[in-house]
């Protein structure tokens, strides 16, 4: 994937008075991250930096790695070589620390998955009330605030 090459994404969706974190702190931060898929190196030295509150759009051509690179950060998939830090955290193999990063990271694809039974606004509270205990009222007003 080509630096330029970057599909519609909100890159990351917290709420930063609930977390203590400034909004002038980076979110995301990708140095060097490069991936392989057998001989195929899809990622190409990718560097990226994201601010905390910040929405950003991937796009690009199909096959280009936007999902991978999503997926990476998300380490759903594991780059082979870079660094991806996220909210302070760098993504290693250390089980603890991606499974705090994945509490707090939400990200949206080409395909939303939702599911076709609940509102919009139950399929955005159905994680924060399920994982998180978080009441009801918090959460809906918090997707509230993303959805205007």
């Amino acid at each position: 994937m080509a630096k330029e090459n970057a599909v519609s994404a909100d890159a990351i969706a917290v709420d930063p008075k609930k977390m203590h974190i400034s909004e002038t702190d980076v979110a995301i931060e990708i140095v060097g991250m490069h991936k392989w898929y057998g001989d195929f190196h899809v990622l190409k030295d990718i560097n990226l930096k994201v601010m905390q509150g910040e929405r950003i759009v991937i796009c690009g051509p199909s096959g280009s790695g936007k999902s991978t690179m999503i997926r990476c950060i998300n380490r759903l998939e594991e780059h082979q070589k870079g660094k991806i830090v996220v909210d302070g955290k760098e993504l290693t193999n250390d089980l603890k620390k991606i499974d705090e990063v994945r509490r707090e990271v939400g990200m949206v694809f080409q395909h939303f998955n939702l599911l076709p039974h609940l509102t919009i606004l139950e399929n955005l509270t159905l994680a924060p009330i399920w994982v998180k205990k978080m009441p009801k009222k918090d959460a809906e007003e918090i997707a509230m605030h993303y959805l205007r």
